[in-house]
């Protein structure tokens, strides 16, 4: 069983324990909890100009919230921090030690915000080490990581993150190129779900394209799917706010007991090779 694992959320990278539990704030929010106690917390903003300002604005907003707050001097065990970034550390009392970081990259100039709780019972090394770990979107190249819950996916780092909803019984989330919007989809359990409905009618349902051109592999594990439109019809979608090329591909990950679908819309035909990498590079990893 793994002792590590990596969680990616929107350009940020790092690994930590598996006994931590990861929770989305938000679009640029990511927040630590082991045994239900908070560890750590992490905010990001991308590209910032004027790191420095940036810095002292989002100190004096800390100041309204806390009644004190004192700048301190970056403790030598977390001095690594500062070959990859310009680092500030702020703590809420003078005689304790800090409990708050600011960060800019020094490459792409990300602004991050980290904070450590002081209820963590997690030892300060392991903290010191998944922190060591971290990246921000300089680090990603060409592709982007994403890891949270039970799955992992990479993607080109042209896609941005668009919206997503992550329940329990169906993850989704949404991404934007261009025109291009993709859709991928964890849904679980898949038994329970292919006793109620076919392959073909759950990827039906997520794309919500009633009239798109099915396939089923022949051991039953994979469906795929597109929408190729006559010149009039494309017309007659684009006027309805509709996207007119579809392709689509769901596959059930037996060992997991869970599906995995790829959903692309776009008003331009959209190649099968794009949604076969993106299909390939989506897995349900063991944590």
């Amino acid at each position: 069983m793994k002792t590590f694992r990596q969680i990616g959320w929107n350009g940020i990278r790092l690994t930590i324990p598996c006994s931590w539990e990861t929770h989305i704030g938000g679009r640029n929010h990511l927040i630590f909890e082991e045994d239900f106690s908070p560890i750590l917390e992490i905010r990001w903003q991308k590209a910032v100009k004027k790191s420095t300002a940036k810095s002292r604005a989002i100190f004096k907003r800390m100041q309204k919230t806390y009644s004190t707050l004192h700048e301190k001097k970056i403790p030598m065990e977390w001095s690594f921090l500062t070959e990859k970034f310009h680092v500030t550390c702020y703590g809420k009392q003078k005689d304790l030690p800090f409990d708050t970081g600011v960060c800019v990259c020094n490459n792409c100039k990300t602004l991050l915000f980290f904070q450590l709780s002081s209820q963590q019972k997690t030892s300060a090394q392991l903290l010191i080490n998944s922190m060591k770990s971290l990246s921000c979107p300089c680090s990603t190249s060409e592709q982007t990581f994403w890891s949270i819950q039970e799955f992992q996916l990479l993607l080109p780092s042209s896609f941005d993150l668009l919206d997503y909803s992550l329940g329990a019984g169906l993850t989704r989330i949404s991404f934007r190129r261009a025109r291009l919007l993709l859709h991928t989809c964890k849904l679980a359990p898949a038994d329970s779900r292919l006793s109620r409905q076919s392959l073909e009618e759950i990827l039906g349902s997520l794309a919500d394209i009633p009239d798109m051109q099915l396939q089923l592999s022949e051991d039953g594990t994979i469906c795929e799917g597109y929408r190729v439109p006559a010149i009039t019809s494309q017309v007659f979608l684009r006027l309805k706010r509709k996207k007119p090329f579809v392709r689509a591909k769901i596959r059930h990950d037996t060992l997991s007991n869970r599906l995995l679908a790829v959903v692309l819309e776009s008003i331009r035909p959209i190649p099968s090779e794009i949604c076969q990498s993106i299909s390939d590079n989506y897995e349900i990893i063991q944590v």
